[in-house]
């Protein structure tokens, strides 16, 4: 797998952690209630959680090496990592 097919692997990754971490968001605010997506974030928030911390960590590993192939998606991944950390810690205080 070459760099450049790495920093596409973890901003897609990261884009998927957004969305699954935006979506019961969205349904909280929207006051929806669907008990298997109820569930199912339930479930997928520890998974989540370990993605939201250790994709950032990931990158900051490769950064040191010098192992970034392209800065702007690298760019891109970090500032959607830090969103998304910010999204969850605000879901875990509103939904808690």
């Amino acid at each position: 797998m070459t760099k450049l097919q790495l920093e596409y692997l973890r901003l897609a990754l990261t884009v998927i952690v957004f969305i699954l971490i935006i979506t019961p968001l969205f349904l909280h605010i929207n006051q929806v209630t669907i008990n298997w997506f109820n569930s199912l974030s339930q479930v997928m928030a520890i998974p989540l959680l370990i993605l939201c911390i250790g994709i950032p960590l990931w990158m900051i590993v490769d950064l040191a090496r010098k192992n970034v192939a392209d800065k702007a998606i690298f760019n891109l991944t970090f500032f959607i990592s830090v969103i998304s950390i910010a999204l969850l810690f605000f879901s875990i205080k509103i939904l808690n």
